[in-house]
């Protein structure tokens, strides 16, 4: 579990400082990610993922903080974490506790399933 434990801690440290150049090359190039921002289809791609993570960084601030990370499989992690998510001018939308699970191809990221939450 280690090396996905590590690949996970460093997403979620990208993400939580919105730095897209830090978490493009954690993620896989055929990642498949679920469209939180709009209709929950699913995003297929790394550049379809990062472009996402874009429109989410330019429209609110979002920070988890996790809780418990479980091992699934090999190539799965799932983990419960809390998310909080502000308007870009500081006012909370959301404060809620989710869990996910992450699957990894070639020790990258390549795709997320939500158990519950968001």
């Amino acid at each position: 579990m280690s090396r996905l434990l590590t690949v996970l801690e460093q997403a979620y440290e990208a993400f939580n400082a919105r730095d897209l150049a830090r978490l493009r090359p954690l993620v896989h190039p055929q990642a498949t990610w679920p469209n939180t921002l709009e209709d929950g289809s699913p995003l297929v791609g790394k550049e379809a993922v990062m472009g996402h993570f874009g429109r989410m960084f330019a429209t609110m601030t979002p920070n988890i903080h996790v809780i418990e990370v479980i091992q699934e499989t090999t190539d799965a992690l799932t983990v419960d974490a809390q998310y909080a998510v502000e308007s870009r001018a500081g006012q909370v939308w959301s404060d809620t506790r989710a869990r996910l699970t992450y699957h990894f191809r070639d020790g990258l990221l390549a795709g997320m399933t939500i158990l519950s939450g968001f």
